[in-house]
């Protein structure tokens, strides 16, 4: 990218940043500017400026992912996303007078979230007490216990932890949005999370992430790495295709399971919108084969 071009996006960094976007989004957003400059370049010969950036180009754009490149519907919107935060950036710091009109979101088919039944919960966490690695174990109980997103995990900050013997809460600065929001720890994860900050103490760990790099103290641990990490934990415990993503799913399944209402679970996983949180309360099919089961004369 040329040198203008550039300082418009280091200047767009430094705005989500300081807005308390997590290094996730961060990344995210950077890289779907990115690819809109480089095929605003080769379909018109330039980096375009915020500008000169106009609602055909955005169709236009959208037409080309869709159809050169084949991309999915939830792929194609996050591209647009990206750059309609971009966009609304500039217009917010006067580089354009208005936002562009942005074509309307590709349509995408939403299927329940998979989530782990409780003897695969109970197979996972068994073989990370197994490796006695309290880093994992307070890692991996804070998306499955309190929900919490991969990004927002890695991006939390000792200062954000508040553990008591009755009582925990965490506070999530970098949630989607750029929203913040606390989250109550129940027991198990407040016992577990107390054992990382004291093994952190006893190893006399300087660095303000809750969650370090072992590369570089100075960086959180990245979310390539959880991934990593969970594979390992997958690998060992016989469990297909786990992410952070199913964890959370998990946390959210539990929790209405037990009786929580839509609202509760909402507020705990940081959804604006209750049609979010709703997808979480399809039945998977084991609940309905049992309903079946149990109502067959």
């Amino acid at each position: 990218m040329k040198k203008a071009s550039s300082n418009f996006l280091e200047s767009f960094q430094s705005f989500l940043l300081e807005r308390g976007a997590s290094l996730r989004t961060i990344e995210a957003y950077t890289e779907d500017v990115m690819s809109y400059c480089t095929w605003h370049q080769q379909s018109q010969g330039s980096i375009p400026k915020p500008e000169e950036i106009t609602s055909i180009d955005l169709r236009e754009y959208q037409s080309y992912l869709r159809n050169n490149r084949s991309m999915k519907p939830a792929s194609l919107n996050r591209r647009l996303i990206g750059m309609k935060s971009y966009l609304k950036w500039a217009e917010e710091v006067g580089y354009i007078d208005r936002l562009p009109t942005f074509p309307k979101l590709a349509r995408q088919q939403k299927s329940p979230p998979k989530a782990l039944e409780r003897k695969e919960q109970n197979r996972l966490l068994r073989q990370v007490e197994r490796k006695a690695k309290a880093r994992d174990t307070a890692l991996i109980r804070l998306m499955l216990s309190c929900g919490l997103r991969v990004g927002e995990v890695v991006s939390l900050k000792t200062t954000d932890i508040n553990i008591g013997e009755r009582q925990g809460f965490v506070t999530v600065r970098s949630g989607k949005g750029f929203k913040w929001r606390e989250v109550p720890v129940p027991n198990e994860a407040r016992k577990v999370i107390q054992e990382w900050l004291e093994e952190r103490e006893q190893k006399k760990v300087e660095t303000e992430w809750l969650f370090p790099s072992r590369d570089c103290l100075q960086d959180p641990l990245s979310i390539r790495r959880v991934e990593q990490i969970l594979t390992d934990y997958a690998q060992r415990s016989g469990i297909e295709n786990l992410t952070p993503h199913t964890l959370r799913h998990t946390a959210a399944t539990n929790m209405l399971q037990s009786g929580a209402d839509i609202v509760t679970v909402a507020t705990v996983l940081g959804h604006e919108s209750l049609d979010t949180t709703m997808v979480y309360t399809r039945p998977g099919k084991r609940v309905m084969t049992e309903a079946l089961e149990k109502s067959e004369m």
